[in-house]
């Protein structure tokens, strides 16, 4: 291998594909970065998988001949990430299983491995696709209610429905249940269950701005633009009827305020303990919010506009899904309760429903006291 490529481009394909590779691995190759060069082409391909999700990658390089070999891929990613120059050069030494990385005065020499060890990628394109924008905006919206469980496998996954009216994505842990919207424009009749953890680790390569097309082929989920693939493997199974559940809600009354104060109010309520449980208290065109912690009480409140029904009764949530669920929206919401306490959230792009629980202990209430 001779090949010369931009720092920068190189430097920000490794990062992609370190945050693919397993940290750690019995098999140690597989925590490394397939690289191979190809002289006619003009490109270097740059590959990880953990066996559940794949990257490719290519971009631009100056290639003496076509060789592939694997790197470890944080080692890469720190070495290009200390180097200044604004291109890179891998050399192979020859007859030994190291390469040359060398960019202006600095130079690593780095152990490899060879081509044949490395996990075979499937990397097929789909023949049937829809455009897709707007992955991690969708994402942060839906990823923080799956659940976390591994005796749940199907609740770890975001439901992505390709519907008539366009992209909408799911997630829950079974006490709470969030609705996304997402591409207008990627209507289809499809779904699909993509585990959490690897529809986040595409969100965090990519902005709201990207367009992927996006299919299937098998058992995967494929989104591809020019020089990046990204697969993922599907679940299979019988996700929450959450069209059916959602549209069964009847709330009990409707306030109408926006995400900033409701947000601010909760936090400042909550500061006394992010972890508990907090109170929420509707009187008339006023929300109050109640926290007790180790340490004292926190009470907060905030200006609500009624919409429906007499605001009024005390119920209380788990604060850090509430929390973590008003940190993923904007703009204006509807709040509810509807039977049984359930919190309702509606937004112009999101719907959000909670559990309610129990009210803490008096053994809590006198020990925060």
């Amino acid at each position: 291998m001779n090949v010369t490529v931009n720092r920068a481009e190189f430097l920000a394909a490794a990062k992609r594909a370190a945050s693919v590779a397993p940290l750690s691995s019995p098999l140690e190759p597989l925590r490394g970065i397939l690289l191979e060069t190809d002289r006619r082409e003009g490109c270097l391909t740059i590959s990880a998988t953990n066996l559940e999700v794949s990257l490719v990658q290519t971009i631009p390089c100056t290639s003496l001949d076509a060789d592939a070999l694997v790197l470890n891929a944080r080692l890469l990613e720190g070495m290009l990430d200390k180097l200044e120059g604004d291109s890179v050069t891998l050399i192979r030494v020859e007859q030994q299983p190291v390469v040359l990385l060398t960019s202006g005065l600095a130079a690593y020499r780095i152990g490899v491995w060879e081509r044949g060890i490395f996990p075979q990628i499937e990397s097929p394109y789909p023949a049937d696709t829809v455009l897709v924008t707007g992955i991690p905006a969708m994402t942060k919206r839906t990823i923080f209610a799956v659940g976390e469980k591994k005796n749940t496998p199907l609740l770890r996954c975001v439901n992505l429905m390709f519907t008539p009216n366009g992209l909408k994505a799911v997630g829950s842990n079974g006490s709470c249940v969030v609705s996304a919207k997402g591409d207008s424009q990627s209507t289809g009749n499809i779904s699909l269950l993509v585990p959490a953890s690897s529809l986040g680790k595409l969100a965090h390569m990519c902005e709201d701005t990207d367009e992927f097309r996006v299919g299937t082929t098998g058992d995967h989920i494929v989104f591809f633009r020019d020089g990046l693939l990204f697969s993922a493997r599907l679940m299979s199974g019988r996700y929450i009827n959450t069209e059916q559940l959602i549209s069964s809600l009847v709330n009990t009354f409707t306030v109408f305020t926006d995400v900033t104060d409701l947000r601010d109010g909760l936090y400042t309520a909550c500061s006394v303990e992010a972890d508990g449980k907090v109170m929420l208290h509707f009187e008339g065109d006023r929300l109050i919010f109640r926290c007790d912690g180790v340490y004292g009480s926190a009470v907060s409140q905030i200006d609500v506009i009624p919409l429906k029904g007499t605001p009024q009764g005390e119920f209380w949530y788990l604060t850090r899904p509430l929390l973590t669920c008003l940190d993923a929206l904007s703009g204006t919401v509807q709040l509810g309760a509807a039977q049984g306490g359930l919190l309702t959230i509606s937004t112009e792009d999101a719907f959000y429903m909670q559990n309610g629980v129990r009210p803490p202990s008096e053994q809590q209430s006198s020990k925060a006291a």
